[in-house]
């Protein structure tokens, strides 16, 4: 009654609606029913979107139907707890229930797809995006990890045949290190993956999980080298040339092996006196610029005199 006072003495000013209204009705189609907060939607409400016929897709795909939100709004934005649901005629089906922010999925909830998959775990701006599970219309489930839509990082896939794989995905496939058990036959698979094909694995058979009795077949076949003697003696041409050089003897050995151990007390040696008087490093330089050389050949005459 207020807000049609204010209206008939104040025609020009705008009217802030505020509180719960049984049903507001939009000029393009659709209903609101809810509570209101300066003209937005906040609070609890119901919102319905018209309903699509036939004519509204110009014949190019089938109508949807009629979407309606049950849940929490926060200034004109889903926000919270609430359920998306479609309506075709009398039929209602659940498209999403869980968490909302900022008018998109986020958070923890449930989706049911079209084509009969069915995904629970954690959103992010309407993809799915953190940890989650998924049941597929053919069996199969995966429960793992998800990166904007996509099965990225570590999971487990469970298919309809009983096959499972565990390790890594990357962009929907299977990527990294990882482990494919088939259980009909019994087998471990263990390898790398690079867009779900295996490149490097090891075959185990395991009796113990098979499911038939039957012989285990190999999917992989055995490689057969064509030429194996002339791969092997080209790899080893390079070592030819040092393979035929002469052995050292016992003794020589334990003598070039004591040369080299004390080598690195060399340094402490008086470099250029010896009594013989023979340069023992010719090739080497002084560290200083005195007459060391000259003092010390000195000596050495003076005191072989």
């Amino acid at each position: 009654m207020g807000t049609c006072l204010e209206r008939y003495f104040c025609p020009n000013k705008p009217v802030c609606s505020t509180g719960r209204r049984a049903t507001f009705c939009y000029p393009g189609g659709g209903t609101y029913s809810g509570y209101w907060s300066c003209n937005k939607h906040h609070g609890w409400g119901v919102k319905k979107t018209a309903k699509r016929t036939f004519l509204d897709f110009s014949g190019k795909k089938t109508p949807e139907g009629q979407l309606i939100y049950e849940g929490h709004w926060v200034m004109n934005k889903r926000q919270g707890v609430g359920s998306m649901l479609r309506k075709r005629g009398t039929d209602v089906q659940l498209i999403y229930s869980g968490r909302w922010y900022d008018d998109m999925k986020c958070g923890e909830g449930k989706q049911f797809y079209a084509d009969g998959c069915v995904y629970f775990g954690q959103w992010l701006r309407n993809r799915r995006h953190g940890l989650g599970i998924q049941w597929y219309s053919d069996g199969g489930i995966y429960a793992g990890e998800w990166e904007t839509d996509y099965r990225h990082g570590l999971g487990v896939m469970f298919y309809a045949n009983g096959n499972r794989y565990e390790g890594h995905f990357a962009r929907g496939y299977k990527n990294g290190e990882g482990v494919f058990y088939h259980m009909h036959t019994g087998q471990i698979q263990k390898g790398m993956w690079e867009n779900d094909n295996v490149k490097v694995s090891v075959m185990q058979d395991e009796p113990k999980m098979r499911c038939n009795t039957g012989v285990t077949p190999y999917p992989i076949p055995r490689n057969y080298l064509k030429y194996p003697n002339e791969i092997m003696r080209e790899l080893f041409q390079k070592y030819k040339v040092a393979g035929e050089k002469p052995h050292r003897r016992f003794n020589d050995q334990v003598s070039l092996d004591f040369v080299h151990h004390y080598r690195q007390y060399a340094s402490f040696e008086e470099r250029f006196a010896s009594p013989t008087i023979v340069d023992l490093y010719p090739n080497g330089k002084l560290a200083c610029t005195c007459d060391c050389e000259q003092i010390a050949r000195a000596e050495t005459t003076v005191s072989q005199i």
